[in-house]
């Protein structure tokens, strides 16, 4: 096996310039790899990041299946008081959730193009949608009960 002639930490600094808009072929020449190279790199990063997401994802429907279920389980069991605290719990993973996969997905595309990894092949997320929603109707709910 040949050695490799760039470390990881040289090859996420090309990368990174690549997305702050340096032109591909200005950074080939300059460091001396082929066009092909980089794109090969760049098809690398995106499948990693997309397995990111899709983890996230199933860790999301875990936490959110459970938090639901315990909810729930409060309600029921227990004064309505007790179900209705665990819905906080829920806001603040959606809020948490929301935060990390906008990190994360933004890790795709140049900072101008943002939206693009939000909805892009592999990007598609229900949790991001659904934590989003959750977020909102929240917010209606108490704005309803404070002017209420």
């Amino acid at each position: 096996m040949s050695k490799k002639r760039f470390t990881d930490e040289q090859i996420a600094d090309f990368l990174r310039q690549a997305k702050e808009g340096v032109p591909d072929k200005a950074l080939c020449e300059k460091y001396a790899f082929s066009i092909s190279t980089l794109r090969r790199w760049k098809a690398l990063h995106d499948s990693a990041i997309r397995q990111k997401l899709k983890k996230m994802e199933s860790t999301a429907a875990v936490v959110y299946l459970g938090i639901i279920a315990v909810s729930l389980l409060l309600a029921i069991f227990s004064h309505k008081v007790g179900g209705v605290l665990f819905i906080f719990f829920m806001l603040g993973y959606c809020v948490y959730y929301i935060a990390q996969f906008r990190k994360t997905s933004g890790l795709f595309v140049a900072t101008d193009n943002v939206f693009v990894s939000r909805t892009g092949l592999g990007a598609s997320n229900a949790f991001y949608w659904f934590s989003w929603i959750f977020v909102i109707l929240f917010t209606l709910c108490a704005a309803y009960m404070i002017l209420r």
